[in-house]
């Protein structure tokens, strides 16, 4: 159990070390759903190893004690965690509660004002949306059937060929739900500080996702990566409170990683990388069985205590 506690923080580590390679590496579908599961797993692993840590320091209030039936003083003695150790991983847990419960209301909040969004827009569910709009910018919005919207201004500067390249880059991501991978990788990361990179690299992930669309849409990866350049280059800083008040929720054409998405339109596309897939899966099964260990662990103290409580309390010890 001693080592079993101490691998999901390894694993979210690693993961976090390693998260900006993968992104890059793997291919963009596979990248997307393997460090989005990788997160959620580690996150719920971490949590787990923090509540147990938690509990045997829990476990020895007298109130607590009581309910359970065992001696507190008996389960001080019998547990392998130090009453530092676990004293620290209660506040741990209790900030990364907060962070968590901060997260999920940020995004619940844009999630409402993408809503009204879409619902001043008007149109139908996965339609263009054509605003007129002193900003050069697409985006989609995750939200009451998803709208793909456009400033006129984008429309009137881009070619044909590339305005075809960026519809498709959003429609992409409303086919394929990426907001939903994005949403789960941020809220690991809200659990797990140490995720933040894997979170980062999903959100990069799933944008390459929906360039590797859009080249298909279109037959070519050159047009993609011209029209990210030019999107990039004219556009100005947005304003305006409709697009802030959504921003979380909002899947937009171009970001701080359109100079990396670029480049890579402009080499062949990313093959399988089976060992590297495997890999990752390894480091999680190995962070699976440390938990069930942890658990059984957990469970055989919590036994002994019990059990070593009601000797001593039985008539003529």
């Amino acid at each position: 159990m001693r080592f079993a506690v101490y691998l999901p923080l390894l694993t979210a580590a690693m993961l976090g070390t390693f998260a900006p390679a993968l992104s890059r590496r793997l291919p963009p579908a596979t990248g997307t759903k393997l460090l989005t599961g990788s997160a959620v797993l580690t996150a719920v692993a971490t949590s787990f190893v923090l509540a147990v840590l938690a509990f045997t320091l829990i476990g020895q209030l007298p109130l607590v004690a009581a309910l359970g039936h065992w001696s507190g003083s008996t389960l001080a003695a019998a547990t392998p965690i130090p009453a530092l150790g676990a004293a620290a991983a209660l506040i741990a847990g209790a900030g990364l509660a907060l962070s968590t419960g901060r997260a999920m209301l940020i995004r619940a909040r844009a999630m409402i004002a993408a809503r009204a969004l879409c619902q001043r827009l008007g149109g139908h569910p996965g339609q263009l949306v054509v605003i007129d709009d002193d900003a050069i910018d697409a985006f989609a919005v995750p939200a009451g059937g998803g709208r793909i919207v456009a400033s006129r201004l984008l429309l009137q500067t881009l070619p044909p060929a590339e305005r075809r390249a960026v519809l498709a880059h959003e429609s992409a991501h409303l086919e394929h739900h990426h907001h939903l991978y994005r949403l789960a990788a941020e809220l690991a990361a809200a659990v797990n500080p140490l995720l933040r990179p894997v979170a980062r690299g999903v959100h990069f992930a799933s944008e390459r996702w929906a360039d590797e669309i859009a080249a298909a849409t279109v037959g070519d990866r050159e047009t993609v990566a011209t029209a990210l350049a030019r999107t990039s280059l004219n556009s100005r800083a947005r304003t305006g409170e409709r697009r802030d008040a959504c921003a979380p929720t909002r899947l937009a054409i171009t970001g701080p990683t359109t100079l990396a998405r670029v480049q890579a339109l402009l080499r062949p596309a990313p093959q399988p990388r089976r060992g590297l897939v495997i890999g990752v899966l390894a480091l999680l099964a190995a962070t699976l069985l440390a938990s069930g260990e942890i658990q059984h662990d957990t469970e055989h103290l919590f036994e002994h205590v019990m059990r070593t409580s009601i000797t001593l309390t039985a008539p003529g010890i």
